[in-house]
């Protein structure tokens, strides 16, 4: 499932209003509706963060390890494109921590 979090955050704000109306109005299948969306919603946030924590996780490893070949066999160009990739991978990890 590739999680996102835009569709994430619509649910828990549509679930949160459909929890709130089904509330004010005495609606308990609507606040249950709402509150499991909202839910569903919280649970896809956390899979997407993990998603793109693994994906610059993996970007950081891959350019660490094309730098280091690349610095062996004195490619400059991969070395500068491998720094890139790492610290790609580095900020998307940061920013999904």
């Amino acid at each position: 499932m590739d999680a996102s979090k835009t569709d994430a955050r619509k649910d828990k704000v549509v679930g949160n209003v459909k929890s709130t109306v089904g509330d004010a109005v005495g609606n308990e299948s609507l606040q249950a509706k709402g509150e499991t969306q909202h839910n569903a919603g919280v649970v896809q946030q956390t899979m997407a963060t993990v998603q793109d924590y693994a994906a610059g996780a993996y970007d950081q490893a891959a350019g660490a390890v094309k730098g280091a070949v690349n610095a062996l066999t004195g490619d400059t160009s991969g070395e500068a494109s491998a720094k890139t990739q790492r610290a790609k991978g580095e900020a998307q990890k940061n920013w999904n921590s």
